[in-house]
């Protein structure tokens, strides 16, 4: 009988046919599936094969109302109908955190004309689904939020918040700079506060400078204002620190990102008038080692994230423009916004987050028998036609 072997290109067939939870068991495995699967030429086979769009969620606020519309990164598009939050409740609704691999957005609907508390929504926009959660049991100022999903099937995730504590509580603690934190599960369907504060560290008492929070190694990670590198771990729900490189701490152009899984930063540098970004990762999630790992140039651009290992978004310094750049043959792509109500010339701030989404209707899950229905308060939706 005739021995059949598998081989790395079929495995990597059949993982583009694969749901994102099984691509990236696969890549804790094996360091060549690892590196396949974070591949340009990867990321285009599994938007073939399962009918799925990839880009960048762009929020743009203008009279008062935040728009949103999604830049496609493929150059042939499967689907030509527009992509939009247009199907959430009316009022001041905006994107506040992203699970970009796993295709949902949280939103925040501010009420201003209702004079409510915000609420908080789960939404997948390539099908129109969103279910409103529960609201945080404080009312305190949001610091910084963020998203992960922890289960695919049905979907599964957790909510991270961090709220700044009145000054006569922060007084309490040692006049450090101290956050609540509040985890929201959606197993319990229900918010809650954990018992040990966050308190940064002396430095970052002047400024709370958040940035957008980055998963690596079932961690949540944010930089603070002075370089601090803040983690929450998901499974055990505790909070630690890490520290840049010492001669990078008081860099201000650090930026972090996740390139080939590992959690990493950006630095921008300029030598001889030419602008270039240095990246580098940490090399695993128990160490504090970073190491410099490649070298692109930026042409005065600002990097928003990798879409695979050889690709790099570049945004200008107004964020009105993107590029994807190939750091292996040197060339780049615009992106083109085809938003009808945005303008290169409007005046008006933006934001990015990276999304890749099949059409498939996602189940919540949740315990709808916690969270009772009335008038005001609606469970899920689906928008039809």
């Amino acid at each position: 009988m005739a021995s059949f072997e598998i081989n790395a290109d079929m495995i990597t067939e059949i993982l583009s046919h694969s749901h994102v939870s099984v691509i990236e068991k696969s890549r804790l495995l094996n360091k060549e599936f690892n590196e396949r699967t974070h591949s340009s030429s990867f990321l285009k086979l599994k938007l073939q094969n399962t009918n799925s769009v990839s880009g960048y969620f762009l929020e743009y606020n203008r009279c008062l109302k935040a728009h949103s519309t999604i830049i496609r990164n493929q150059e042939n598009i499967p689907h030509k109908s527009e992509i939009s939050l247009d199907f959430l409740p009316r009022g001041r609704v905006n994107v506040k955190a992203c699970d970009a691999s796993h295709r949902i957005l949280l939103c925040v609907n501010d009420l201003p004309f209702r004079g409510r508390q915000p609420e908080y929504m789960i939404c997948k926009p390539t099908t129109k689904q969103y279910m409103i959660i529960p609201k945080p049991k404080t009312r305190y100022f949001t610091i910084a939020l963020g998203l992960v999903v922890t289960g695919a099937d049905p979907l599964r995730y957790k909510i991270i918040r961090l709220s700044h504590l009145p000054s006569k509580e922060n007084r309490r603690y040692n006049f450090n700079f101290t956050l609540l934190c509040e985890v929201f599960d959606s197993d319990s369907f229900a918010w809650k506060r954990l018992s040990k504060n966050v308190e940064l560290p002396a430095e970052d008492i002047p400024g709370v400078r958040m940035s957008e929070p980055v998963a690596a190694y079932g961690f949540l990670h944010w930089l603070t204002a002075n370089n601090n590198v803040l983690r929450f771990c998901l499974k055990t729900e505790t909070w630690s620190f890490l520290t840049v490189p010492e001669n990078l701490a008081s860099d201000r152009s650090l930026k972090l990102t996740r390139y080939k899984g590992k959690l990493g930063f950006f630095r921008s540098r300029s030598k001889e008038g030419e602008d270039y970004q240095e990246i580098w990762v940490l090399e695993s999630s128990l160490g504090n080692s970073w190491v410099k790992v490649k070298k692109i140039k930026s042409m005065g651009l600002e990097p928003i994230g990798f879409l695979s290992n050889d690709v790099v978004t570049l945004a200008g310094k107004d964020k009105k423009f993107l590029y994807n750049y190939n750091m292996n043959n040197g060339k780049s792509r615009k992106l083109q916004i085809r938003s009808p109500g945005f303008s290169p010339n409007m005046d008006a701030s933006l934001s990015y987050f990276h999304l890749c989404s099949d059409f498939k209707r996602v189940e919540f899950g949740g315990r709808s028998n916690g969270y009772q229905q009335d008038k005001s308060l609606r469970f899920e939706y689906e928008i039809k036609k």
